[in-house]
């Protein structure tokens, strides 16, 4: 029986406009989108500050136009939340589950997290990998929250948009369900209740 839920942010209980690829590659050139994404893997994993990354980039890249470090981070702050989807996860919580956030964010993001969407307050637990060291889709990401909580991997249930994530997770002994970040809240209601109900079985 599955005592925990782990919720994935971006994609399932959040969502971005569409563009920052383009956005970014308009104002410093092809290929100025890929090296901001890449520069953040190492702020995800907690291993420096995201605007130090973001500041490097800037130094280095010979193309770009009218940008600074602090217009590249507000592109992190565009998330809304679904408020649908945070409804499903208030339920899961209605019913005695442990309910966890369990995303992918470096500094910037996840004190705009906390502080701004206030995200820290809807769930019993929160689990950034900036402040944990280690990002999904690594199997030791989620083995460190089972872990924290003192649960075993099959007593904790996952809900993902990524693909790599599911694996990873389902791999650690999770159950995991993907979640179409275009299909909305009811088809999410709809996994989770069937992930939960496979358990019971």
């Amino acid at each position: 029986m599955i005592r925990a839920m782990l919720w994935d942010a971006d994609g399932v209980l959040q969502h971005s406009p569409a563009g920052w690829r383009e956005v970014l590659d308009e104002a410093g050139g092809e290929g100025f989108a890929e090296a901001v994404f890449r520069s953040e893997l190492p702020a995800l994993r907690g291993e420096e500050p995201l605007r130090t990354a973001l500041e490097r980039v800037l130094r280095e890249w010979p193309h770009r136009t009218g940008l600074d470090a602090d217009t590249l981070l507000e592109l992190w702050e565009r998330a809304v939340v679904d408020e649908d989807a945070m409804a499903v996860v208030q339920e899961v919580r209605d019913r005695g589950i442990t309910c966890v956030l369990a995303t992918n964010q470096q500094d910037h993001r996840r004190a705009w997290m906390r502080d701004v969407l206030g995200h820290d307050a809807r769930f019993d637990r929160v689990y950034y990998s900036s402040e944990m060291g280690v990002m999904k889709p690594d199997p030791a990401y989620f083995h460190h929250i089972v872990d924290d909580l003192g649960l075993a991997p099959h007593e904790a249930g996952f809900v993902d948009d990524s693909h790599a994530n599911i694996e990873a997770a389902a791999e650690a002994g999770l159950h995991a369900v993907h979640h179409d970040p275009d299909s909305g809240a009811a088809a999410l209601r709809r996994e989770v209740e069937g992930l939960l109900d496979s358990t019971r079985r």
